[in-house]
């Protein structure tokens, strides 16, 4: 698991003012200094703001630290997170980086302070014995289940190591143990917090002489006392200010502003400071838990059906919504966690100091009713209810929401949800979503399900806009949600929702139809004559022939041909504008039309193909030249050909058996922009890179390539930075033994030999840096796991034959 691409003061904030307890946490963290092999705990302490989460980001990415665990785990955690949270979150990343493991045997240890160890539990346990683990718990704010946690993960004597963030104190959290290493930080002394403060403002110039002459930083250290958060605020209120007097008014509004915080004066000045169109929108984190990572298209597209995002000639409200988000960061009031290949903002937080004062100005200005333990003091004035659920429990909901525009719920569904409450769960929107209040809102009880069906207040809710729904059990809407004719986004996740209703097709302001991870297979064929649509994501849904154009729609993602295509009567011919396409069951009754239709889309940025045969002229057309991401489930050489023709590829991954041939040639002059290269589970015994080819390539890793033996043309690339090996058994022999000094990790035994034979160097129990281990939330999937396509059926005359695998995945640069 990788966190990367940071926001542009961390790595000035670390080389500068958090240097010292960088080295001694690492030296601490990768046994460099003490023989300490047993599990142990390395904690970093310190108020909200500190910087406790930025040091905690460096030392998971240094490549030393990266070097010497085998696995990686990354959690955030909400304040009320369940131990049963913990233990998915880890398992999931976990599980990614490991080989399956075997079946558990009575050998395997459970944990010595539960009554009964899950399934998961046993798998992670399995999973982490015998490798050398670093998890890193970011936000720990009790130490309820610490002991439960140290069941599942082992102590094998290997030098494993558990890296905390938290804000207790040291003496809250001195029974955890055994700890090695425990840094109190500090705030920022007034040197270093000008450094941060300057690197905010000015970038790499040096300061205007009238910044210096009027002593700013002084003001800005008496006012921040050096919290790193409140600088940082501070600057991007001050870094739109460019006349000496605006900096002396605010200032003054801060000196005398007689709040008894100094610093919330901050977060309510820059709050205050935001243009009318950035306000809503920074509001609406208060919707979503705290210290939960976001992904941004999601947060986009509920912007645009808001009404939040005002249009701009010559831009798509998306392009203008991520504006407004880039405008949030560059004010330092979200943080950036990860950027993709072409520089955009991929996964945003928000602070827990920030998320708390804009939760508390929500809920004061009325702009959004936030439920955790508390009634609907009064409903006939709720116009946004958010839920947000992590525990088992019950309220009472008044009957109606006469006014309510947008209902928020993220509901953390546990294995004993479909019992709880006895009986079956009803199939209803309305039953259901009393449910999740019931359980959402106060204490643990068990509630009858004549209670469930007396609760039906949203059918007095008509004029929602947005219902956005994600874990909730359920298989199907009622009829009436057709009339909800305001409707604009109706997003039901992780779910087993099984059919949409006929009425779907009234609404006809519906802009976004998110039902991924769930099991709607097919809807009504007049939905897809609504003009409105924006963004259709699911799972596998059948798309029918339609006739209408929908000039409105950018994504289409999780979709299968129902019928066979022509030339004429094929549905993507009436969306040209789209942008991202997910398309799975291609066979040779529509690789002719997919064709003739991809040459129509100039704006796609984003292609998964998956089926039996897939077209291959469409690499040729001028119009792929905005595609960024592409990804194709099995490929041969000619298709390889004609991907190295792509302009502005950047990254490109061939993943377990997508490549069908032996010998993987990169051509002359081809992947003139590729910079990163991964091969993992190929079955390729040579690798050959033709001069000219991939000039650009810094990274190339190779994972369970176990039959590749040579690797020929690589030391040609002069931008060549890194190289890493690993879960690779056989002798690797390289041309240019200048490559040594470039091969940073080495998973297993892997013998690597130089020109004349001679064995190079051995590195155990390494882990590279793999970049598609993100961060540990339930991230919005671009694509969607698609069933086989079936067998191979032959072969079209401007076709590839393919049979159906596990997928190579492309992402280029934008341009």
């Amino acid at each position: 698991m990788l966190i990367n691409s940071f926001c542009r003061y961390e790595d000035g904030y670390l080389t500068c003012s958090r240097k010292s307890e960088f080295a001694i946490l690492r030296d601490q963290i990768i046994n460099k200094t003490e023989n300490v092999f047993h599990r142990a705990v390395v904690s970093i302490l310190g108020e909200c703001g500190i910087g406790k989460t930025t040091l905690a980001k460096k030392l998971y990415n240094d490549p030393d630290i990266m070097k010497h665990f085998e696995v990686h785990a990354w959690v955030c955690l909400p304040p009320h997170i369940r131990f049963g949270d913990y233990v998915e979150i880890m398992y999931k990343q976990v599980s990614s980086q490991v080989p399956e493991a075997p079946e558990q045997d009575e050998t395997v240890a459970c944990s010595p302070c539960d009554g009964e160890t899950t399934d998961k539990e046993l798998k992670l346990l399995q999973h982490l014995q015998n490798r050398r683990y670093l998890v890193v718990l970011d936000g720990l704010s009790n130490t309820s289940d610490w002991n439960s946690l140290f069941g599942v993960l082992p102590d094998d004597n290997n030098g494993s190591r558990i890296l905390l963030t938290t804000p207790l104190s040291v003496k809250e959290i001195n029974h955890i143990g055994p700890q090695i290493a425990r840094i109190e930080l500090p705030c920022l002394d007034i040197i270093h917090g000008e450094e941060l403060f300057c690197q905010r403002v000015f970038g790499a110039k040096e300061p205007p002489q009238i910044y210096r002459s009027k002593a700013y930083y002084e003001k800005v250290h008496q006012i921040s006392t050096g919290l790193p958060l409140a600088i940082i605020v501070l600057a991007g209120i001050l870094r739109s200010k460019v006349i000496p007097m605006e900096w002396d008014d605010v200032f003054k509004q801060l000196e005398s502003n007689g709040q008894p915080k100094p610093v919330r004066s901050i977060w309510c000045l820059a709050f205050d400071d935001l243009p009318h169109y950035l306000k809503s929108c920074f509001l609406y984190f208060a919707s979503i838990s705290e210290n939960v990572i976001v992904y941004p298209d999601r947060l986009v597209r509920l912007w645009i059906a808001e009404g939040f995002v005002v249009p701009k000639k010559a831009e798509t409200l998306e392009d203008v919504g991520f504006d407004y988000l880039k405008e949030l960061v560059s004010r330092g009031l979200l943080q950036v966690m990860e950027k993709d290949a072409g520089g955009c903002i991929k996964l945003v937080t928000i602070h827990n100091l920030l998320h708390s004062f804009v939760e508390s100005e929500a809920q004061d200005s009325c702009f959004l009713e936030i439920h955790h333990h508390a009634n609907v003091l009064n409903p006939n004035a709720v116009r946004r209810l958010a839920v947000q659920n992590y525990v088992d429990t019950y309220i009472h909901i008044p009957n109606t929401f006469p006014k309510l525009r947008s209902l928020l719920c993220d509901f953390a569904e546990d294995q004993r949800s479909s019992s709880s409450f006895g009986g079956q769960q009803p199939h209803s929107l309305w039953g259901n979503l009393a449910e999740l209040c019931l359980r959402s809102c106060a204490t643990s009880k068990s509630v009858g399900s004549d209670v469930l069906h007396g609760l039906h207040f949203l059918q007095g809710s008509r004029f929602l806009r947005v219902i956005d729904l994600n874990g909730l059990k359920m298989q199907k809407l009622p009829n009436e949600i057709g009339n909800i004719i305001h409707l604009r986004y109706l997003g039901i996740r992780n779910s087993n929702l099984e059919e949409l209703p006929s009425s779907m097709s009234k609404l006809d302001n519906l802009q976004t139809l998110d039902v991924r991870r769930t099991n709607v297979g097919n809807i009504v064929d007049e939905f897809w004559e609504i003009q409105a649509l924006r963004h259709v994501l699911a799972e596998k849904m059948l798309l029918p022939k339609c006739l209408v154009p929908l000039n409105n729609l950018m994504t289409l993602n999780g979709v299968v041909p129902l019928n066979s295509w022509d030339e004429k009567l094929c549905p993507l011919n009436y969306m040209i504008c789209l942008r991202s396409l997910s398309l799975a069951g291609i066979s040779e009754l529509h690789t002719k039309a997919l064709s003739v239709a991809l040459k129509k889309m100039e704006f796609l940025v984003y292609l998964n193909l998956s089926g039996e045969v897939l077209p291959s002229n469409m690499f040729t057309d001028s119009s792929m030249r905005r595609l960024q991401v592409l990804i194709l489930h099995e490929l041969s050489q000619l298709f390889v050909d004609k991907l190295a023709m792509l302009p502005c590829l950047a990254e490109m991954e061939l993943l377990d058996k997508s490549y069908t041939e032996t010998t993987l040639f990169f051509p002359e002059r081809g992947f003139r922009s590729l910079k990163n290269l991964k091969l993992q589970n190929l079955n390729i015994q040579k690798l050959m890179i033709k001069h000219g080819a991939m000039p650009m390539l810094s990274i190339l890793a190779m994972h369970g390539c176990c039959n590749l033996k040579i690797l020929n043309g690589l030391n040609g690339l002069e931008h060549l930075q890194e190289v890493v090996i690993y879960n690779m058994e056989e002798t690797l022999k390289l041309v240019d033994k200048k490559l040594f000094s470039k091969i940073k990790c080495l998973a297993t035994p892997t013998m690597v030999t130089g020109r004349e034979g001679g064995t190079g160097f051995l590195v155990r129990m390494a882990m590279p840096a793999d970049d598609k281990q993100c961060i540990p939330v339930a991230l919005e999937s671009r694509g969607s796991d698609l069933e086989d396509a079936g067998p191979v059926v032959g072969k079209a005359t401007d076709d590839i034959q393919v049979h159906y695998g596990a997928g190579a995945w492309i992402r280029s640069s934008s341009e």
